[in-house]
């Protein structure tokens, strides 16, 4: 096996051991003698007439319920979830419910209305386990009011494209949104809410994992057009999202920041992060006898520049390492779209690293891959590469410049090889790169 495939396998080997099913069972228990609930350490007890209800969105949320239906079993009462279409893992008492990612479409407003109609049947005094993960933005969603379907759905492919971090896309999600920024906890005043997170946003900020759906928070159309403005992108808006949004400022200025409102039983717990995926992946390259260096903070910002922290990062050790090292860094980048081409934020970093490794003297090799198995709208999860893949790619007469100044990364793999490719994974926890010097 040589060492870029050593590198996939690694990160495969550790998709396998986050997995929400095996994972889930590490941070909850259920004790049927004693009725006693136990999440994270902290435990609950829960009285015989007490129902528990199971809800969740995001791309982990199928996985997350099937291994809370093998820990509570019968003790849960019914429950429902919006996950991705032909999830990996199949449920009994759970209804799975599909959306649409990473765009929301008609699928992803109707499930959306009728998971809020399920929240309405749900008994007061119930316990809700609520599953949330990455992707939730997406398939939990309900605009508010005056926003089409079309219109909404062309916002995000806005956001996605220009290149905007994480939180200020959420910023204007929230903004325009009925569920988003802790607006779903209207519909939850009755119950007894306990969220369970997986999250895929730096620094695990629990406002920005989905949008933060049952996160008490502010919400600011001011800055949200801000956002919008800065990155140029409101005069390219639908005509209803404008005027919601200038309403918004108009109510903003004389009222003050909206601020949605917590319940008073409500507990939030993240049970598993970017970080500890990153911690994981340490310890199978230390296992395979590499020397680790691993990423004091999960990356977020513009593609350039993660792309110069990575090779100033590395830089001394290429020439110097005497032992097998590896550079572990996680997070998630931003890519100001250009061109018609196809990819995502993993492959073009592959293909930006590659360029730089051209005409190295050792054998140097790189990964970025998506922990759910999607980069962009793609087949793949990612990309690895060497010191040789530009110049092998150039011989061939495929020039990595053409490719990436057309957002092509995809096409590009797709002709030279070296695609990652896992399918969906039922997990999402943020992406992963190794830089490898063997």
């Amino acid at each position: 096996m040589n060492h870029k495939e050593i590198a996939a396998s690694l990160f495969k080997k550790t998709l396998e051991s986050v997995n929400p099913v095996k994972l889930i069972p590490k941070k909850v228990d259920w004790n049927p003698d004693t009725s006693v609930l136990t999440i994270s350490g902290r435990e609950l007890e829960v009285e015989k007439d007490t129902r528990i209800y199971i809800l969740g969105s995001g791309k982990a949320s199928a996985s997350m319920a099937a291994a809370l239906e093998s820990i509570l079993g019968d003790r849960i009462h019914d429950g429902m979830v919006i996950s991705t279409p032909a999830p990996l893992h199949s449920t009994q008492k759970i209804t799975l419910l599909n959306g649409s990612h990473p765009y929301p479409d008609r699928k992803s407003l109707e499930a959306t209305e009728r998971f809020i109609n399920f929240i309405h049947s749900i008994p007061s005094g119930s316990i809700v386990l609520n599953l949330i993960s990455g992707g939730t933005s997406a398939l939990l969603c309900k605009p508010a009011d005056g926003i089409s379907e079309a219109d909404l759905t062309g916002v995000y492919k806005l956001l996605v494209a220009s290149g905007a971090a994480i939180d200020q896309i959420n910023t204007v999600r929230k903004a325009i949104s009925d569920v988003k920024g802790g607006k779903l906890l209207k519909h939850l005043q009755h119950v007894q809410l306990i969220d369970l997170i997986i999250s895929d946003v730096p620094n695990d900020d629990t406002r920005d994992i989905g949008s933060g759906p049952t996160i008490p928070q502010e919400i600011s159309p001011g800055k949200a057009m801000d956002i919008l403005i800065s990155y140029k992108l409101w005069e390219d808006l639908p005509k209803t999202v404008k005027s919601h949004i200038k309403k918004g400022v108009e109510k903003e200025k004389s009222e003050g920041r909206i601020r949605t409102a917590d319940i008073e039983q409500h507990q939030t717990y993240i049970i598993s992060s970017a970080r500890i995926v990153a911690e994981e992946t340490a310890e199978r390259f230390k296992a395979e006898g590499f020397r680790v260096n691993l990423d004091n903070s999960p990356w977020s910002g513009p593609i350039d520049q993660f792309e110069g922290h990575i090779m100033n990062s590395v830089f001394d050790e290429i020439n110097s390492a005497t032992v097998p090292t590896a550079f572990i860094f996680y997070g998630e980048c931003t890519v100001d779209v250009q061109g018609e081409g196809k990819g995502g934020r993993n492959q073009e970093l592959a293909l930006r690293i590659a360029k730089r490794l051209k005409g190295a003297e050792r054998e140097l090799i790189f990964l970025s891959a998506g922990t759910d198995g999607i980069d962009g709208p793609t087949d793949a999860a990612g990309a690895v590469v060497d010191h040789q893949t530009a110049e092998k790619a150039i011989r061939k007469g495929v020039d990595p410049d053409a490719y990436l100044k057309n957002s092509d990364s995809y096409n590009f793999f797709k002709k030279t090889s070296g695609h990652i490719i896992t399918g969906p994974t039922g997990n999402n926890v943020m992406d992963l790169q190794f830089f490898i010097i063997p």
